[in-house]
């Protein structure tokens, strides 16, 4: 599936932009469709990386009541995450949270309406293929 990358031309109008968004949401589709039929591999180090990532996040939180988990090849194969979700997180070692944070491809942090505050770390590259 080929694409094309014109940052020159702009929308004339709704139509382009709406036809924009579904051949993006086609292309995304089509690229994990294809990316999660590859017969794949688990990547160590992103692995230890997220490994890491929870195992110091629950020693970092132990016991205040908040809950870290994880998920392993979600939303794509490739993918992972830890989350930490609480009313109160607060970390006694800030280096050793930073470094849970740089391992992370992608950090978020937000406030949710049940007056808790979740912490999403992301982590890309979990699989890698095995065929080029």
């Amino acid at each position: 599936m080929s694409q094309e990358f014109d940052f020159n031309k702009e929308f004339e109008n709704d139509a382009d932009v709406d036809a924009a968004l579904d051949t993006l949401v086609t292309v995304v589709a089509h690229t994990s469709r294809v990316e999660d039929n590859r017969t794949q591999i688990v990547n160590p180090i992103t692995m230890q990386h997220l490994l890491y990532t929870y195992k110091i996040l629950k020693y970092l939180t132990k016991g205040a009541g908040t809950k870290v988990t994880y998920e392993l090849h979600e939303p794509y194969k490739s993918m992972g995450s830890v989350t930490v979700c609480g009313k109160n997180i607060t970390f006694a070692k800030p280096e050793w949270f930073m470094k849970a944070v740089e391992l992370a491809a992608n950090f978020e942090v937000y406030p949710k309406t049940d007056g808790t505050v979740e912490m999403n770390f992301t982590f890309h590259g979990l699989t890698k293929p095995v065929e080029n």
